[in-house]
């Protein structure tokens, strides 16, 4: 079992998965927005001040002009304004919320040369009392357990072919193809050479939002630290094929495949994305090197929703990590507050969410499937997402009934080391404690 160890905890280089980077230094200048409390953690009616620092050189400027916007959570209300920098420094008080949840404040300054600076923060106000926005549905899981026995009647047909994978001879690389529910089943799978059969712990590796092929190198990374690692794509797409395929299917059919389908739950797109994670599942625990004992999920974004989900789903699964996870509380409007990614719900021309749309979105709302995790449960937040607002991710998160953990990062939509790393602590303490 000590080869279940060898999880490494150094950081591998990643990229955005949204364009919410922030420039914050240019020419010289440095922009920085913190709150007055290191742990950014306030309770309801607490005065939330927020300071503002520019530097040119590493000195305070004082005269120039910041502008700044504050949210709740990226919604109203919405206060703004520009402030005067003195020494260096400008505070912003006054900002007080009278219920659980987020605010955030964005400066903005344009430097002589014209570059525009932007920098942000957020503050958690009593982050685990936030409450989903509308109930379950009373057939939410029996709706779920009804298409899962229709996927069972559908023999996997598993199509197995080598890769070369010269890129590191220690791991052996597959293209996996089968059949589920939704059509095409698509995946690599890899381990390492020489793994004796029945000797491996499980991972099963969720892709973000995107048109593209299943991740050979993600799987061979994992792979490397003693685990046999699938990774499909939730597309069905074939894999390894140029990138000019992917994209054109991106901007052609498949553009914001995310909304296909939204006003009914049976024609949603995520549902084909959910048959396919559950075939997932079934792929690696029919696979010779699964040690038949431990199977772990872990997925960024849209992976970590389907981290949540299959956690729910699938009694099969025995850890979840679950960074920065999208799909939370779909029905934010209703109670004044952000959706997550992707929005699924819209106004009708009367100003009310569409009711056809309201309703298919509540059975692909992570603050239901986390009420059915049994397991325990990793999340990872960013104070200042836009994408998947830290609002919604705690409306998920205060619903698990299990062993959970989240950590709060001072980030936005962005795949990060210390969400990885976070994960990575996780799988490590969980495999300690089965060798035990």
């Amino acid at each position: 079992m000590t080869k279940y160890l060898s999880l490494l905890l150094g950081i591998l280089p990643t990229a955005p998965l949204c364009a919410q980077w922030e420039l914050n230094e240019a020419d010289g200048y440095r922009l920085i927005v913190v709150t007055d409390r290191p742990d950014a953690l306030y309770a309801r009616g607490d005065e939330i001040r927020f300071i503002v620092t520019l530097e040119k050189d590493g000195a305070p400027v004082s005269g120039d002009r910041v502008a700044w916007c504050v949210t709740k959570d990226t919604w109203d209300p919405k206060t703004e304004g520009q402030v005067a920098m003195r020494d260096g420094k400008a505070v912003l008080g006054g900002n007080v919320l009278h219920e659980p949840g987020f605010f955030q404040c964005m400066a903005r300054y344009a430097t002589p040369q014209g570059t525009e600076l932007h920098a942000m923060a957020g503050a958690a106000v009593d982050p685990e009392q936030i409450a989903p926005s509308m109930p379950e549905p009373k057939d939410f899981m029996s709706y779920w357990k009804r298409e899962i026995k229709k996927q069972a009647k559908i023999p996997m047909n598993i199509r197995v072919t080598r890769v070369p994978y010269p890129e590191d001879p220690s791991v052996e690389m597959f293209d996996i193809q089968a059949d589920c529910q939704a059509g095409n089943f698509s995946a690599c799978y890899a381990y390492p050479k020489g793994a004796a059969d029945k000797s491996l712990p499980a991972l099963v590796t969720l892709n973000g939002a995107g048109v593209k092929s299943s991740r050979l190198y993600w799987a061979a990374y994992w792979a490397k630290d003693g685990l046999c690692v699938l990774d499909f794509n939730v597309h069905g797409l074939p894999n390894g094929r140029p990138d000019s395929y992917y994209r054109q299917l991106e901007d052609g059919e498949l553009h914001n495949y995310f909304l296909f389908g939204r006003d009914d739950r049976n024609t949603m797109f995520f549902h084909e994305m959910i048959m396919r994670l559950l075939r997932a599942i079934d792929v690696i625990t029919v696979q010779p090197q699964w040690d038949g004992e431990n199977l772990i999920v872990q997925g960024c974004s849209q992976g970590g929703a389907q981290a949540i989900i299959a956690g729910a789903l699938d009694p099969r699964v025995d850890l979840v990590c679950s960074e920065i996870p999208g799909m939370c509380d779909h029905t934010g409007m209703l109670v004044g507050r952000v959706s997550c990614w992707p929005k699924l719900v819209t106004n009708t021309p009367n100003g009310k969410p569409d009711p056809k749309r309201l309703e298919a979105a509540r059975y692909y709302d992570l603050v239901n499937f986390a009420r059915h995790v049994k397991v325990p449960t990793y999340v990872t937040v960013g104070m200042i997402d836009s994408v998947c607002p830290p609002t919604t991710v705690y409306a998920m998160f205060n619903q698990l009934p299990c062993d959970r953990h989240i950590q709060q990062l001072p980030l936005g939509h962005v795949q990060s080391g210390e969400g990885e790393n976070n994960s990575r602590r996780a799988m490590q303490e969980f495999l300690r404690r089965k060798r035990e």
